[in-house]
């Protein structure tokens, strides 16, 4: 698997810090990057909260050590719903805390991993993953917003969410409670697409088509110029930017070996 990766992050023209994060890790073990692929993130702490940008930079690293720990299940989906579910559960630990600087602190994060020709993502909030293939883009994610919802029930059409005003009150979020139903995916991965992983202060300012367009060029001037773009149009949020081109898939991940009850059966039947 051979893969070209930038990303920038930008407090843009009117936040005061930058409150995103954005992780990445891509094993220089062959064996352990055949077997679990590279881990990539974007977080996007909840703004007017309390220590945005500690939840976002706290679910980044604890989602990448848990999904690379020894202890995870082999499986790429167990691993990573595990290493969510962790994330979770220390960012709403110190949320709870008596510390008026963490009470509270929430933060959207999405992930993505390209293992062999399968990419999975693990997702909460409106950081958005979008995929360039052949000329087409695809956002593979969906907001969890208000009027996100609004628009899937077709209560509102695409151009009123595009403004609405409760297309920031996100209703999923890493550490808002204990127990979070992120969603997870899978897609298949072939040479030549390009991952985009980015906050709502670049989907937010820059029209999809310019997205697409940009993409098509380097990884590293993409990313320059998506920033550009979206300060240009205003800057109104942190802006933060991840791009992953994969020149070789390479095989296949192999597979997860059988379970216990797999197992059994298989020797049951003789196999």
């Amino acid at each position: 698997m051979i893969l070209e990766r930038a990303a920038v992050s930008h407090p843009g023209l009117v936040r005061p810090s930058n409150e995103d994060a954005v992780g990445f890790l891509i094993p220089d073990r062959p064996e352990i990057l055949s077997a679990r692929g590279a881990l990539f993130s974007v977080a996007d702490g909840v703004g007017g909260l309390a220590a945005g940008e500690v939840a976002s930079q706290t679910a980044v690293a604890v989602m990448a050590d848990e999904y690379f720990s020894p202890r995870a299940p082999f499986g790429v989906e167990a691993a990573l719903r595990l290493a969510a579910e962790a994330a979770n559960r220390r960012v709403y630990a110190l949320a709870q805390t008596p510390s008026p600087e963490l009470n509270g602190m929430q933060t959207t994060l999405t992930a993505l991993v390209v293992a062999g020709r399968q990419a999975y993502i693990a997702h909460a909030g409106d950081t958005r993953i979008y995929r360039l293939r052949g000329g087409t883009l695809t956002q593979l994610t969906a907001d969890h917003s208000e009027a996100a919802e609004l628009l899937r029930l077709r209560l509102i059409t695409p151009a009123q969410a595009a403004n609405h005003p409760r297309r920031s009150v996100l209703t999923r979020t890493f550490g808002g409670s204990l127990q979070l139903r992120p969603d997870f995916g899978r897609h298949a991965v072939d040479d030549g697409d390009v991952y985009l992983l980015c906050s709502d202060g670049l989907w937010g300012e820059v029209p999809d088509a310019d997205i697409a367009r940009e993409l098509q060029g380097p990884v590293g001037e993409a990313c320059d110029r998506l920033v550009e773009m979206a300060c240009g149009h205003g800057g109104g949020d942190n802006v933060t930017v991840q791009c992953i081109r994969v020149l070789e898939a390479g095989p296949a991940k192999p597979a997860s070996p059988p379970g216990r009850i797999a197992r059994l059966l298989s020797g049951l039947r003789g196999g």
